[in-house]
């Protein structure tokens, strides 16, 4: 190997791996997510009911899950701070996830008015990112115990109050120009990724999160169990079925267990396959990689293109589906691929991150001006400097 190869080897291993203490592999199984949304959002859905409908309809129910299932780990790694260095100050932790949802919120109720026809995800997001602020500490035993009660219990409340108040469950989705508590009934129970259910992913998310997954055997056994978990759910799990038994379906946004069980295992599966194939071809999933560093700017770009131009991306048809996907997320990757080889964050990224980073200079220079004033005091009283 010549001396430029070995330089290109190691900035694509440095850019495919870690890249600002995060995993590129999570990067990447992002991408996967919003790939799924896409497809799901371009295409027939329900995807006919043929060998490659059910190949296209597989992101169906499960894209949106991994989406919830990457903010649980994607937290636990923002806990955990940079590889190598000390867990980063849980009140740190917690401004910067409040700042998110505080921005997600009406930028994902502005967004679900707009004329694109999808159930948008981000102001669910949001609601995410404030019940991870106040658990993201927890026990890992806890951890599991909320995922198994949102599972069960959260399920049961779902159907119980869509029995009780199925108005509540056939109204439109709730937007920026709502009242307040039918927004904040939506978010919690009778939207399309309620907390009350999805706090499942998220939690389960935080758990894996915390593992070692710069370890082979770990990945394997994530890729391993997960497939197992989502296929045990399939193939337990009948469709068209109502009432109580309807807690026993497996059917997309149902959100009855098996259904969020197996959206769960296949999330884990991407993940573990995603972290593998990053560590074994950091130079050739660059790319997807960028993609999923810049999965809010695509996310909310491909709504507006929803938005304005929906007779150039959408199709009824599972062949054009799946080449005008191809097409759409072939230039996206290569746009992000370019954008991220000057630029470290993607437009949205950069603006969602600027108010935690102005914040943290005022802060700061606050924390110093105290110090200053505080100094000589302390070191006249006690032979100490202020802290």
């Amino acid at each position: 190997m010549n001396a430029g190869t070995g330089v290109a080897t190691r900035r694509a291993r440095r850019l495919g791996g870690r890249l600002g203490g995060r995993l590129g592999g999570v990067d990447a199984a992002r991408a996967v997510a919003v790939l799924g949304m896409v497809m799901v959002h371009f295409g027939p859905t329900p995807a006919p009911d043929t060998a490659l409908g059910d190949l296209y309809g597989v992101t169906h129910g499960r894209a949106s899950v991994l989406f919830a299932f990457l903010a649980g780990v994607g937290v636990a790694l923002l806990a955990a701070g940079r590889p190598g260095g000390s867990a980063r100050r849980p009140a740190g932790v917690r401004g910067r996830l409040l700042l998110r949802a505080v921005l997600l919120l009406p930028l994902g109720l502005w967004l679900q008015e707009l004329d694109h026809g999808v159930l948008v995800i981000l102001q669910f997001y949001a609601l995410y990112f404030v019940f991870a602020a106040l658990v993201f500490a927890l026990p890992d035993l806890w951890l599991l115990a909320g995922a198994v009660s949102s599972l069960l219990g959260g399920a049961l409340v779902y159907l119980v109050a869509e029995t009780a108040a199925p108005g509540w469950f056939a109204a439109y989705p709730a937007a920026i120009g709502d009242p307040p508590e039918r927004i904040a009934r939506d978010l919690l129970l009778s939207g399309a990724y309620p907390l009350a259910t999805w706090a499942a992913p998220l939690l389960v998310g935080l758990w894996v999160g915390r593992r070692d997954l710069s370890s082979p055997a770990t990945l394997w056994w994530m890729l391993g169990a997960g497939l197992a978990v989502a296929g045990a759910a399939a193939f337990v799990g009948p469709d068209g079925t109502s009432g109580f038994a309807g807690l026993l379906t497996a059917e997309p946004h149902g959100q009855m267990p098996l259904w969020t069980l197996g959206s769960i295992g296949s999330g884990c599966a991407v993940l573990g396959a995603a972290l593998l194939l990053v560590g074994w071809l950091p130079g050739l999933t660059w790319p997807l990689v960028a993609t999923g560093q810049m999965a809010l700017t695509v996310y909310v770009g491909h709504l507006l293109l929803l938005d304005s131009y929906a007779g150039l991306v959408r199709r009824e048809s599972v062949p054009e589906a799946f080449l005008t996907v191809g097409i759409f997320f072939s230039i996206v990757a290569c746009a992000c691929a370019v954008w991220r080889a000057t630029l470290s964050r993607g437009p949205l990224e950069y603006a969602f991150a600027a108010p935690w980073w102005a914040l943290e200079r005022v802060l700061g220079h606050l924390g110093q001006g105290r110090k200053v004033r505080r100094g000589p005091a302390a070191r006249g009283e006690g032979g100490e400097s202020g802290t």
